[in-house]
């Protein structure tokens, strides 16, 4: 099948394409392996490039967007369609896209897919005056969704139940896999005897990072070479609230991916401390597949499906908002060593992609 995905250059404070990162580069990449031909048109509306590249196969054509690009790339969009005659057009990444989607979906008579990867209803574009409700006419009437999370398909069921199916996100279990813990540290100049706690990812409040720094300060007045290893960027102005130059944090900036797996592998512990609020109840950290791929105990709060990975692993859950479970929790998870999570794990991007394979299939 020909597919065009329509997505923003730019997720997660990352860059898509150039980083080769995140659910809609990953995701498609491995969906293609299922013989469909895929292209990606790209919004950039940092850069402004104009350009082509191809990245696992998939041609992908990154246009400017903003004010003074908008026409002419929703001329590009609409060309690519008149062109192609592609079977679906699927929207990624920002509900804008979901709209702008939508639209030139039905002027060409193309089954649309909308991907919700969030909750959509946090995103800056939802503070335009009326936006919101259009982007609930087009949930209601997009062909099929894909949901990010069982937790996201429940919150949506008051605008449609039927074709609304949940693509998890997933992790390159090549890449992220157990390594040897001296050998990662060594790696990245981390101390050689000290209990290590890891986080990697956003760095803000929304996602708890205030949490965990606090429990780590108060953990280091009982286990004395406890060490709080972050890595991540900072989201907006978030580097204004929190203070990553306290005694006992390690700030080591943002990581490649390869790196990512020997941090996880450097730590005895690693974190997700998600508090509830609308963002995290429905989101699916990527973090949470690829600690498990690496088999490094996990101390993460049960915040929307987390709980239903976790469920099965003693010690792995917390409850959210609650500074002395997670302290209790990692105390726990410190004196383990690895954790066979890797059995129970389905979220490979292959076993994902063969999800969404049979749904344009049917």
């Amino acid at each position: 099948m020909k597919i065009l995905v329509l997505t923003s250059r730019y997720t997660a404070n990352r860059d898509i394409i150039d980083e080769d990162f995140g659910r809609q580069t990953r995701l498609f990449a491995a969906l293609k392996k299922f013989n469909h031909n895929i292209d990606f048109l790209c919004a950039d509306y940092r850069k402004f490039e104009d350009k082509k590249k191809t990245l696992h196969g998939i041609n992908v054509i990154i246009k400017p967007f903003g004010i003074f690009h908008f026409l002419n790339f929703l001329n590009n969009l609409n060309n690519q369609l008149k062109n192609k005659k592609y079977d679906f057009l699927i929207s990624a990444s920002d509900p804008l896209w979901g709209i702008i989607g939508y639209i030139f979906a039905k002027k060409h008579k193309v089954k649309f897919i909308y991907d919700l990867h969030d909750n959509y209803e946090t995103y800056d574009a939802y503070k335009i005056p009326f936006f919101g409700f259009i982007d609930n006419f087009v949930i209601r009437n997009a062909d099929i969704i894909t949901a990010v999370s069982y937790s996201l398909k429940n919150k949506i069921k008051n605008l449609r139940n039927k074709d609304v199916f949940v693509i998890q996100n997933g992790a390159d279990t090549k890449l992220f896999k157990p390594m040897n813990q001296l050998s990662c540290r060594k790696s990245l100049n981390l101390p050689k005897n000290a209990k290590i706690v890891a986080y990697a990812g956003s760095i803000q409040r929304l996602q708890g990072i205030d949490l965990l720094i606090d429990v780590i300060q108060d953990l280091r007045k009982e286990i004395k070479d406890l060490i709080l290893v972050i890595a991540g960027r900072f989201y907006r102005n978030e580097a204004k609230y929190i203070d990553l130059k306290k005694e006992g944090i390690i700030y080591i900036g943002s990581l490649t991916q390869d790196k990512v797996v020997k941090l996880i592998n450097a730590a005895d512990v690693v974190v997700v401390p998600n508090p509830a609020n609308d963002f995290t109840n429905y989101c699916f950290p990527y973090k949470v597949v690829e600690y498990m791929a690496c088999n490094t105990p996990i101390v993460a709060t049960d915040v929307g499906d987390v709980g239903i990975l976790l469920k099965n692993f003693k010690g792995s859950l917390c409850k959210e908002n609650d500074k002395k479970d997670m302290m209790d929790k990692i105390k726990i998870q410190l004196s383990k060593r690895k954790i066979n999570y890797r059995a129970k794990l389905k979220n490979s991007w292959h076993n994902i992609a063969k999800d969404l394979d049979r749904i344009l299939q049917k």
